[in-house]
């Protein structure tokens, strides 16, 4: 889910999935909303058959696994929203806060533009306009009011009437076809000072937020194992041969991989492995190593090929083929090198 496309195919892929799962039940409910992989369902027939339904839909795919949660004493929450069923059959919604919600929102003292501490009033109140209906509106905005002095928002601060839905409010840009942009960081009043002047030459100022205190102090961490990085290694065995290869994850990862390729007898696999079988050698996997760490798979793989000319190798492939021409330039066996860029 890191891609940015992951959540348009996913998506994609659970219409296709609710269309014909939905289709083929011999029960279905009488309101099905998702967003994303969050759903909201109506079931009118009943527990035993709401239990079936949900071992219906597991059986569907063997990538989908559902959990359901029901509603208690009346009241079922959904993302932000608190929805409780009234007698009468019909929905009541407000805003729902899980129970560890402490109301700490950023204070007004904290060093940022005021823009952006405005914000967080607006987006609070849009909220509430959006979800509650109207019998809960009104004690929402009084939370909203009471949340935000606790975190130093006086009276004239607060607002709490609708706010300008964004496709009517003015635009900075509108009658311009282009309008040059600067990003500051925000100083306090010199910035403000600053924004008017830009804004009289018509540039539009955007403040970045500033430097965080967790930034400029030193992490407790132990420092990352240079063996987890991307590189060309080598594997060394106790009669004076290497195995020169490439990874593009970590060096322990690959390590396991040759091991397993051993105990799995595919010896065709790993040329280390299948010179020790062969040859009755031990491999001294405690002494292998990174010894060039480099990101890109080209430049690595030509380094590899560097390497293995340079090193008196194992039986191997030799990977990335380097013209004759730059032999004489290359280090032989035994040799060094100190700087290789490919």
């Amino acid at each position: 889910m890191g891609s940015p496309i992951s959540p348009v195919l996913a998506d994609i892929f659970m219409e296709e999935f609710e269309s014909s799962s939905l289709l083929t039940a011999d029960l279905r409910p009488s309101l099905w909303l998702r967003y994303v992989d969050d759903t909201f369902v109506v079931w009118p027939h009943g527990q035993d058959s709401l239990h079936e339904f949900l071992q219906y839909l597991n059986q569907q795919h063997s990538s989908i696994k559902f959990t359901m949660e029901q509603e208690h004493s009346g009241k079922l929450p959904f993302l932000d929203v608190l929805i409780t069923r009234n007698q009468d059959g019909t929905l009541h919604h407000s805003i729902y806060r899980k129970p560890t919600h402490t109301d700490r929102y950023l204070h007004q003292r904290s060093f940022h533009h005021p823009a952006i501490k405005s914000s967080v009033n607006r987006a609070l109140v849009q909220r509430a306009y959006t979800i509650c209906d109207p019998d809960s509106l009104q004690h929402e905005l009084q939370h909203i009011t009471t949340s935000l002095q606790r975190n130093g928002y006086n009276a004239k601060q607060v607002k709490t009437s609708k706010p300008v839905p964004p496709d009517q409010r003015v635009s900075y840009t509108q009658g311009q076809t282009h309008t040059p942009t600067v990003s500051l960081p925000y100083l306090g009043p010199p910035s403000h000072r600053l924004q008017r002047i830009f804004n009289e030459a018509g540039i539009k100022v955007y403040h970045s937020a500033p430097k965080k205190l967790h930034g400029s102090l030193q992490s407790h961490k132990d420092k990352k194992d240079p063996s987890a990085r991307a590189g060309v290694y080598r594997i060394p065995c106790e009669c004076g041969k290497v195995y020169v290869g490439e990874t593009g994850r970590n060096l322990p990862t690959r390590l396991k991989e040759h091991r397993a390729h051993g105990r799995r007898g595919d010896f065709d696999k790993s040329a280390i492995v299948k010179h020790s079988h062969i040859a009755d050698h031990r491999v001294n996997w405690d002494a292998a190593e990174i010894i060039a760490p480099i990101q890109a798979w080209h430049p690595r793989r030509i380094r590899e090929a560097i390497e293995i000319h340079k090193h008196d190798t194992v039986p191997q492939d030799i990977g990335f083929h380097i013209s004759d021409i730059w032999l004489p330039l290359l280090p032989t066996n035994g040799s060094s090198i100190s700087t290789v860029t490919p």
